[in-house]
C-alpha cells in the first residue's frame, strides 16, 4: 500500500487515479481514504463523489470529504450535507451550511422541512430565511411554535406584510405575550393603526 501510494502520485494519466479508487473500493475499502489523501491535489473532487455515489459507498469516504470541503465544491458540500441528514447530525449540518455556501440550498431546505426531528425543520426555516423566502421560513417556525424564530425572521425581512401576518396570527391564536413581543421586535414594520385595530378587536 505504501509503495503504491508513492508510485501513483507520479503517474501522468489521470484516469489511472479513478481506476485505483475503484480497485481500492473493491479490494481494500478500509484504505481508500488514505489513498485519497495522497491523490487529493490531483483528482477532481466532484468526479470522486460521483464515482462513490454511483457505487453506493459514499459514506465510506466521509473523512476525505471533510478534508476537502475547504475548497467549497458543490458536489462535496451536497454529499456531506446528505450524509449529515442521513446520520441525523444536525449540528454538523448547520456548521456545514454556515461555512460552505456552494450547494443547492432550496433543495436541502425542501429535503429537511418535513424531517421528524425539530432541529432539521429549524434548519429548513433558517435556509429559507437566508435565501429571502420569508414566508416559507415564518410558516415553518409558526408550525413548530418557534415563535422567537418567526419574529426574528419577520423583522429581518423588512416586509410589512410578513410582519402584519405574523401579528394577526398571534392575535387569532390568542398568544398575547407573543403579540406584545412581536410589537417590540417588528415595531418599525407595523403601522400603529393596524396594531390598535387588532388590539381593540381582541380586547
Amino acid at each position: 500500500h505504501a509503495q503504491f501510494k508513492d508510485v501513483i502520485v507520479k503517474v501522468a494519466n489521470l484516469e489511472i487515479f479513478y481506476k485505483a479508487i475503484a480497485f481500492y473500493l473493491s479490494e481494500q475499502p478500509t484504505m481508500l481514504n488514505d489513498l485519497l489523501t495522497v491523490l487529493k491535489p490531483r483528482v477532481d473532487n466532484a468526479r470522486v463523489v460521483h464515482q462513490l455515489r454511483k457505487a453506493g459507498h459514499l459514506p465510506l469516504i466521509k473523512p476525505y470529504l471533510v478534508g476537502v470541503q475547504e475548497v467549497n465544491v458543490s458536489a462535496v458540500n451536497e454529499a456531506l450535507n446528505e450524509l449529515y441528514v442521513n446520520e441525523e447530525d444536525y449540528e454538523n449540518l448547520r456548521d456545514s451550511i454556515d461555512r460552505f455556501d456552494n450547494f443547492d440550498q432550496i433543495a436541502l431546505a425542501q429535503l429537511v422541512e418535513k424531517h421528524e426531528l425539530l432541529e432539521f425543520r429549524r434548519i429548513a426555516a433558517y435556509i429559507y430565511k437566508n435565501n429571502g423566502r420569508w414566508q416559507e421560513s415564518v410558516a415553518l417556525s409558526k408550525h413548530d411554535r418557534l415563535f422567537k424564530d418567526a419574529m426574528e425572521t419577520a423583522a429581518q425581512s423588512g416586509d410589512q406584510a410578513v410582519a402584519e401576518d405574523l401579528l394577526r396570527f398571534f392575535v387569532h391564536q390568542q398568544l398575547y405575550e407573543c403579540f406584545a413581543a412581536c410589537l417590540f421586535t417588528c415595531y418599525d414594520l407595523l403601522k400603529p393603526d393596524v396594531v390598535l385595530e387588532l388590539a381593540w378587536r381582541q380586547g
